[in-house]
């Protein structure tokens, strides 16, 4: 128990019911994979179609609700922790932080196949009657950059607003369900349902998180045996990757933050930024930067689009398995990284904390996808096509490394982009073991090393049945479909906090 926790005897026991949870998920999830993935599958194609409205325009609502607290005279100058308080990280370590717990391996494995994904599926890509092949193009690059944009982050953006302004403003819990108890503490519904969402919360981590580490440990074997020729496939070699994977996040989640998460977000950071600029700059840069230019373009213009467009009158499929599914999993992930972020960003205003934790990591999307991304469009276009055919064939790990392979030097890019994986999926489930070790915690606020590390242990364990099992969709199925109720928890979210900041204005005024 960390020095500073205090037990709390009112306190639910988070830590042992979600456990034994976890482990009878895992061995449903192992036990019977097909059913568990094919019950969820329909259930979730069911609440998709039905609550699409509800899901596809929340992402641009959370961007608005943090850019009206952004910019509001009143609230945007609050600083969490005190008119006194300093921030305990550079903006760049903050920010590299944030990126790297927020986003993991995906950038890297979805990259160079985001767009295709949609040039070839969605109903404004190829499949559309009318269009230009610059058209096709350009929607599908508008389209990867507004699931993965500010849309997504403004998610991230919200979930870390409102736990940081309750944990640091209030002396909560640092919670999901926190905000909640405190803003309508005079409500009978408001101590149930904390209690229910702070549960669901730390079993969608568990499970979500521990399908990454699956998926994560199947890139870097796919990875190794592009590179040294050897296979990965066998219970050692899986065992090997696995093992090394869980060193390295469990030691992460036992030092301190400014110490292990500080550092893997640093250096995995400026990893990703020397692979960046030397694609960039050997590529056909010229089109990168027409690429990144029309991209801003569309993000202006497009969004708002975007957002409301549900293809009623069209094959649905796409928009239930692309923006809406996308959607519900940055919903899965926003607790644990909104309690990852307000444990980082004392220090902060509002102001500093919306803008910089939206349209930093987003401008680093725009110019990754229109590099790694635009460069598959263009080959698919005028170029070979192999990256596409890679890509259509279900190679989707290795279609990273195949890119690679048609530059100069792709005997040192690909040890590198392997080093990515790893480093993106290990400062990914350390932030998460240190999430749930707050979480799972005796009073909700500080760090458990001791929980961290276990948590980290179950998500192995997990991980390790479903490599071993080659199931990854029960578990990914139970991590995406666990995070549809934060849809709601969401919409409450932001009333929360717009209800608080309107009680505590004039008190934070008058100290000021």
């Amino acid at each position: 128990m960390s020095a500073q926790e205090t037990p709390s005897a009112k306190r639910p026991n988070y830590f042992l019911w979600t456990f034994i949870l976890v482990g009878l998920m895992a061995v449903t999830a192992v036990a019977d994979p097909t059913l568990l993935t094919n019950t969820i599958a329909t259930i979730s194609q069911f609440v998709y179609l039905k609550f699409d409205w509800l899901i596809m325009w929340l992402p641009i609502l959370a961007f608005s609700v943090g850019l009206a607290v952004a910019l509001s005279p009143r609230f945007g100058n609050i600083r969490l922790g005190g008119k006194d308080a300093v921030p305990e990280f550079s903006f760049l370590s903050w920010m590299n932080m944030l990126f790297t717990a927020g986003i993991g391996v995906g950038i890297v494995f979805f990259g160079p196949i985001e767009a295709l994904w949609h040039y070839f599926q969605s109903p404004i890509g190829i499949k559309a009657e009318g269009l230009t092949e610059y058209e096709k193009v350009e929607n599908a690059m508008s389209l990867a950059l507004h699931v993965w944009g500010i849309p997504a982050w403004s998610l991230y953006m919200v979930a870390g607003l409102v736990m940081a302004y309750f944990t640091y403003q209030h002396q909560t819990e640092c919670t999901p369900a926190a905000p909640l108890q405190f803003s309508f503490r005079n409500k009978k519904w408001a101590k149930p349902l904390g209690i229910i969402v702070t549960g669901m919360a730390i079993l969608s981590i568990a499970m979500s998180v521990s399908s990454s580490i699956a998926m994560a440990s199947v890139q870097i074997a796919s990875g190794l045996k592009i590179i040294t020729g050897v296979t990965f496939d066998s219970i050692t070699g899986k065992a090997l990757i696995l093992a090394a994977l869980a060193a390295l996040y469990t030691l992460g989640a036992i030092l301190p933050i400014n110490k292990g998460m500080k550092f893997l977000g640093d250096w995995t950071v400026y990893f990703s930024i020397v692979l960046l600029l030397f694609v960039f700059a050997v590529g056909p840069t010229h089109y990168f930067l027409s690429t990144m230019a029309v991209s801003v373009g569309n993000i202006l213009t497009k969004t708002i689009h975007h957002s409301f467009e549900l293809y009623m009158f069209q094959n649905r499929d796409w928009v239930v398995w692309y923006p809406m599914a996308y959607w519900v999993w940055w919903v899965t992930w926003a607790p644990f990284v909104g309690v990852f972020l307000a444990k980082i960003s004392r220090g902060r205003t509002l102001r500093q904390f919306v803008l910089a934790s939206v349209m930093v990591p987003a401008g680093f999307i725009v110019i990754w996808f229109s590099v790694f991304s635009g460069f598959s469009l263009l080959d698919t276009v005028e170029g070979s096509g192999r990256l596409a055919e890679i890509a259509n064939k279900g190679d989707y790990e290795g279609t990273f490394y195949y890119l690679l392979n048609m530059l100069p030097l792709s005997g040192l890019t690909k040890p590198l982009t392997v080093m990515l994986f790893l480093g993106f999926i290990v400062t990914t489930v350390t932030s998460a073991a240190i999430s749930l070790g707050i979480m799972t915690s005796n009073n909700g606020r500080n760090e458990n090393k001791f929980r961290a590390v276990v948590w980290s242990i179950l998500m192995t364990l997990i991980s390790y049945a479903v490599i071993f099992t080659g199931k990854m969709e029960g578990i990914k199925a139970v991590g995406s479909f666990s995070g549809f109720p934060f849809v709601f928890v969401m919409y409450l979210w932001f009333a929360a906090l717009w209800r608080q900041l309107n009680r505590d204005v004039p008190r934070v005024k008058k100290e000021q």
